[in-house]
C-alpha cells in the first residue's frame, strides 16, 4: 500500500515536526515565526504594507509601462505585458493578505492558530513574490528570446520545479515512514533526465534563433537579449528554492495542527505558552 504524505500516525509524525518551543530554531523555520508581542505585531504591519505597494509595482505596473523606454530595451520589456492577465489575480492576493496581516493584529485562542496564521502568511508572500517577478523575469525572458526560445526555457523550468518537488516529497516520506520501495521511476524524473540530454543542442539552437533564424520574435536585435534569457532560468530556481526549501516547514505544521494536544502534552507546554498570559491568569483562577 503506498504511504500517504499526509497519513502519518501522531508517533511517525515527531519524526519531521520539531520543537516550536525550542529556542534553537531549525533553518527552515526561521522565517516562519512570529511574535506573540502585540507591540511587535503592530510594528510590523509597516514593512508588509509597504510589501503590497512593490508587488503592485512588479507585477502590475511594470507589465502596463512596458512599452517606455529605448527601443532596444523596450523590445525585450514588451514581453512584460503578455502578463497583465496576473493583475486581478494580485490585486486579490494584496487584499487577502492584507486582511491576514490586519487580523494578525489580534490575539488568538492558542499557540495553535497562531501558527496557522504564521504559515499562511508566509505562503501568501512567497506566492505574491512569484506573482510580482513573474512579468520581469519570465516577461523579460519572452521578450528576450521569442516565442521559442521562451516554450523551451519554460519546459526546462517546469519539469526541473516538478521533478524537485517529487524528490523532495520522497525524502520527507523516508522521514516519516523509513525506507520507501518503488518499483516505478516517476514519468516526470524520466522526462528530466531526458532533457539534461539535450540541454547543450537546444541552447545553442536558442542562440541561433536570437543570432540568425528569430523565430517567434520581435524587434532588432541587442546584445542585451542574451543577458535577459538568464531571468527564465533565475524564476524557476527561485520557485523552487522557496518551494521545496521549506516543504519540511508545511508538512509538519499540517501535524502539528492534527495533533496539537499531543503535541503540547510531549514538549510539556505551559498555559501561559500555549494560551498567553492573560488566558493563563484566568485559567489559573478557576
Amino acid at each position: 500500500m503506498t504511504k500517504q504524505l499526509f497519513g502519518a500516525s501522531f508517533e511517525e509524525s515527531t519524526k519531521i515536526t520539531h520543537n516550536l518551543f525550542d529556542k534553537k530554531q531549525v533553518w527552515y523555520d526561521s522565517g516562519a515565526r512570529g511574535s506573540q508581542e502585540l507591540g511587535a505585531r503592530i510594528f510590523n504591519l509597516v514593512p508588509l504594507l509597504c510589501f503590497n505597494v512593490l508587488t503592485y509595482g512588479l507585477g502590475v505596473f511594470l507589465p502596463e509601462t512596458a512599452d517606455m523606454g529605448t527601443s532596444y530595451i523596450k523590445d525585450i520589456w514588451q514581453g512584460a505585458q503578455y502578463f497583465q492577465w496576473l493583475k486581478m489575480l494580485i490585486i486579490l492576493c494584496i487584499i487577502i493578505w492584507s486582511l491576514l496581516i490586519l487580523i494578525n493584529i489580534f490575539p488568538k485562542s492558542n499557540y495553535m492558530i497562531t501558527r496557522v496564521f504564521e504559515i499562511s502568511n508566509l505562503v501568501l508572500l512567497m506566492m505574491m513574490s512569484f506573482l510580482a517577478f513573474m512579468p520581469m523575469l519570465l516577461g523579460t525572458t519572452l521578450g528576450a528570446t521569442g516565442w521559442l526560445g521562451f516554450s523551451v526555457i519554460c519546459l526546462y523550468g517546469l519539469v526541473f520545479f516538478i521533478n524537485t518537488v517529487q524528490s523532495s516529497v520522497k525524502k520527507i516520506k523516508q522521514e516519516l515512514y523509513g525506507e520507501l520501495i518503488e518499483n516505478k521511476t516517476p514519468l516526470v524524473a524520466k522526462i528530466w533526465q531526458r532533457l539534461k540530454q539535450f540541454w547543450l543542442v537546444l541552447s545553442v539552437l536558442l542562440v541561433l534563433n536570437i543570432l540568425i533564424f528569430r523565430i517567434g520574435m520581435w524587434g532588432s536585435f541587442s546584445v542585451w537579449r542574451f543577458a535577459w534569457l538568464f531571468a527564465g532560468p533565475i524564476f524557476f530556481g527561485m520557485l523552487t528554492l522557496f518551494i521545496c526549501g521549506p516543504m519540511k516547514l508545511y508538512i509538519s505544521t499540517f501535524y502539528f495542527v492534527k495533533y496539537s494536544e499531543q503535541y503540547r502534552g510531549l514538549w510539556r507546554v505551559s498555559d501561559e505558552q500555549w494560551y498567553g498570559k492573560r488566558k493563563a491568569k484566568k485559567l489559573a483562577k478557576k
